[in-house]
């Protein structure tokens, strides 16, 4: 998933255990029934620690610091995805600079017509990515403009990480 997307999921559970917090509401198991919740889900599906709040039926699991142990643990979660998909994002927008200053191919390898890296990077983020070739063979594909507007993405990309 996007960097952009999972830091705007990580906002949205943050937002859902404020209002379950409001209410004194259990996390990680559901009161009535104890059986795993969302939660707890969308927690174990990216491997973060969980901090569970229950109380019901005579049975108390965790303390009500359970919900900022969550939100911190989310917090930091967003934090090294801002940090990494910032790098990574830099690190692409360099490379396409390079190649611009080159006149290099991007989008298909220049001598092979091969996709390249570039592409996996887009695709990767969900993002639109404009190739630009112009080959010996005579293969002309996109505009010479594709650099700019394909570094424009990757930096409102990056602005999107928050």
């Amino acid at each position: 998933m996007p960097g952009d997307k999972e830091i705007q999921n990580c906002q949205n559970i943050i937002k859902e255990l404020k209002s379950y917090q409001s209410k004194n509401w259990g996390i990680g198991l559901n009161g009535s029934t104890f059986q795993p919740d969302g939660f707890l889900t969308f927690f174990t599906q990216r491997n973060l620690p969980f901090s569970y709040y229950v109380v019901n039926k005579g049975v108390t699991i965790g303390s009500s610091k359970a919900y900022d142990a969550n939100i911190q643990t989310l917090e930091t979660y967003m934090a090294g995805i801002r940090k990494s998909e910032t790098d990574a994002g830099n690190a692409i927008i360099k490379s396409l600079k390079s190649y611009q200053s080159n006149f290099w191919a991007i989008g298909l390898n220049g001598d092979t017509l091969q996709p390249d890296g570039f592409n996996t990077n887009f695709a990767e983020r969900q993002l639109p990515f404009k190739p630009f070739v112009r080959s010996t063979s005579g293969v002309s594909i996109g505009e010479q403009s594709a650099y700019d507007e394909n570094i424009s993405t990757m930096q409102n990309y990056i602005k999107a990480l928050g």
